[in-house]
């Protein structure tokens, strides 16, 4: 079979290796894949990951292009060009609101009828609206227009909670099927080792402490400074019992931080690794930590971190006054990687048999 799989976004993506490459990578094994990443002006010059299975074109992606009008011009501007790569393709994979709705205008300029899986990944309107500019508003309303336009005309539609598999349905009432997969983990790279954990620990001389290990980025959401405000509070408590490891890809914003808010680093270990690099320090701990906030984007939300931290054996703590204390921890139940690719191939052979039923009717 000849996957189509479009991304809206391109190695800038923090989940870009996780998520678009591990997923292209898995279904290269028995599928032809083509990934078009819809790119930045930074990544439109990176080049394809050195152990890439599936094909990559780069497209320029417009900004804003989550505005229908924008995502229409994309589509028109670049239609000749990605016509043969179209009309090769037996399914349509689309990663996020963007993408999806590029695919469908796409396929109508260029009258070509094939089967599009809507993978949604979040609230678009809601993370926009979150951002508090003085466009925030506009630009909620453009994405709801879009996101009603690819719920019209998809064929099928991927959720990554069955929470968020409620709210559209709520909110939409959508006839198309549909599946519901967590965020995946790349299972070669994250898998609980003894033998990692005592190397790491013995580089970072902490024995038979107990370790947490935060993994994340510094947005507000995150919370991050409450996280290391609270670390700093058990720390100054408990000077030989705990250590603390902190992997963000702005270090420079922890020490900061910290600076200012009299944090002492002196249980901490604080760093930006290469993606490949954080399993190493995630067997070494002892608890993931993932704090968020009680709102809609995080109830439907399925952070890749935690599936990261239950591939490496962690107990999960996202309740600040467990840390420390140690007792109550997220109840959440992990896939793998293969029943998760093994669905997704049966689905996409369904929707293949079903479209080309459809036409010889």
């Amino acid at each position: 079979m000849n996957i189509l799989y479009i991304s809206d976004s391109y190695l800038s993506l923090s989940v870009f290796k996780s998520q678009v490459h591990t997923i292209c990578n898995y279904h290269s094994k028995k599928h032809n894949v083509t990934l078009l990443a819809l790119c930045n002006i930074h990544d439109i010059k990176q080049e394809k990951p050195k152990d890439a299975l599936y094909e990559l074109i780069k497209l320029y992606r417009y900004p804003k292009m989550f505005i229908p009008i924008i995502n229409r011009l994309r589509a028109f501007s670049s239609k000749n060009i990605l016509n043969k790569i179209l009309n090769s393709a037996d399914l349509i994979h689309c990663r996020g609101h963007v993408s999806s709705a590029f695919a469908i205008n796409l396929l109508k300029m260029l009258k070509i009828d094939k089967p599009i899986i809507a993978d949604i990944r979040g609230v678009i309107g809601e993370e926009l609206l979150n951002r508090e500019t003085l466009l925030s508003k506009f630009y909620c309303t453009r994405t709801k227009i879009i996101e009603r336009y690819v719920f019209k005309y998809c064929d099928y539609l991927f959720f990554v909670s069955h929470n968020m598999q409620k709210y559209y349905m709520d909110k939409y009432g959508f006839k198309q099927h549909s599946a519901v997969f967590p965020t995946i983990v790349d299972e070669k790279l994250f898998y609980v080792s003894s033998e990692k954990r005592n190397i790491i620990r013995k580089q970072l001389k902490i024995s038979e402490r107990l370790c947490y290990v935060y993994v994340g980025g510094v947005d507000y959401w995150q919370n991050l400074d409450k996280i290391l405000l609270k670390f700093d509070k058990i720390n100054k408590e408990n000077k030989t019992k705990f250590f603390f490891i902190v992997l963000t890809n702005n270090k420079q914003w922890v020490f900061d931080f910290s600076h200012k808010n009299n944090i002492e680093l002196d249980n901490f270990y604080i760093d930006s690794l290469p993606y490949d690099k954080v399993p190493l320090y995630l067997n070494a701990a002892d608890f993931g930590v993932i704090i968020r906030n009680d709102d809609l984007i995080n109830f439907v939300a399925s952070p890749t971190k935690i599936n990261e931290y239950l591939a490496c054996g962690l107990k999960i703590i996202n309740d600040l006054d467990q840390i420390g204390v140690n007792q109550k921890f997220l109840n959440v139940e992990y896939r793998d990687i293969e029943s998760i690719i093994s669905e997704q191939d049966s689905i996409y052979s369904a929707l293949l048999i079903d479209k080309t039923t459809e036409i010889k009717e």
